[in-house]
């Protein structure tokens, strides 16, 4: 059987070139013929998965450093951004900021999240 340009579409010793065991095929190199083992594939995305995680972290802790302020922000992002910062901070000023957002704040999730601060706060100051 001939394919294009008169090539044979059988490899050497009588093979298809589309079977594994072939060093020829019509089309050029085929994936698997690298020499790679399928383990290298694994390791390459979990670095992948680790170092996206990684920039991941770090923009979210910029995030927070950046809206550290945004407490009584519009921005229901940055007013969450704040708690987090705030809740590694803990100080009796905090604490009182803290009151002051509970009573303003009117997202019951963002409230909700604001007590646990100021709960979680208040045991480490006593």
């Amino acid at each position: 059987m001939r394919g294009r340009k008169g090539r044979s579409w059988q490899g050497e010793r009588g093979r298809r070139a589309l079977d594994r065991g072939a060093r020829e095929h019509a089309f050029g190199r085929r994936a698997y013929d690298d020499g790679r083992p399928p383990v290298d594939a694994l390791r390459m995305a979990a670095y992948g998965f680790l170092g996206g995680l990684a920039l991941g972290i770090v923009g979210w802790s910029q995030q927070v450093h950046q809206h550290r302020k945004g407490l009584f922000s519009a921005s229901p992002l940055r007013r969450l951004a704040a708690l987090g910062y705030l809740g590694g901070q803990p100080s009796v000023d905090t604490a009182r900021l803290l009151r002051d957002y509970v009573g303003w704040e009117r997202q019951s999730v963002l409230r909700r999240r604001g007590e646990l601060v100021l709960r979680q706060m208040e045991q480490d100051l006593e």
